[in-house]
């Protein structure tokens, strides 16, 4: 199958619906990496894997929401997010 497309809003053609889908994805930022761009690849990551094992092939109006989260960590709070993502997960008729 090839590469699920994650749009935020329709997609050109025909499809099926298959089910509303939803995703959590999280990250901490870190000395060389930043928690944002961690958390939105993890949610989106999630929901190809959600869509992949219903049989589609995209994610149609998806909307992320995110929110800034506060660990403990051994030198301190550590700063992170939370992003949350919903979609329709379709497969594209040819």
């Amino acid at each position: 199958m090839a590469d699920v497309i994650i749009s935020t809003g329709d997609v050109k053609g025909e499809y099926e619906v298959l089910d509303t889908i939803f995703a959590l994805g999280s990250g901490e930022a870190g000395l060389f990496t930043r928690a944002p761009d961690n958390a939105f690849k993890g949610v989106k990551s999630e929901l190809i894997s959600k869509c992949k094992n219903l049989g589609g092939n995209a994610v149609i109006f998806c909307q992320f929401e995110y929110r800034i989260t506060v660990n403990e960590g051994l030198f301190g709070n550590k700063q992170g997010v939370e992003i949350f993502a919903y979609g329709t997960a379709v497969r594209m008729k040819r």
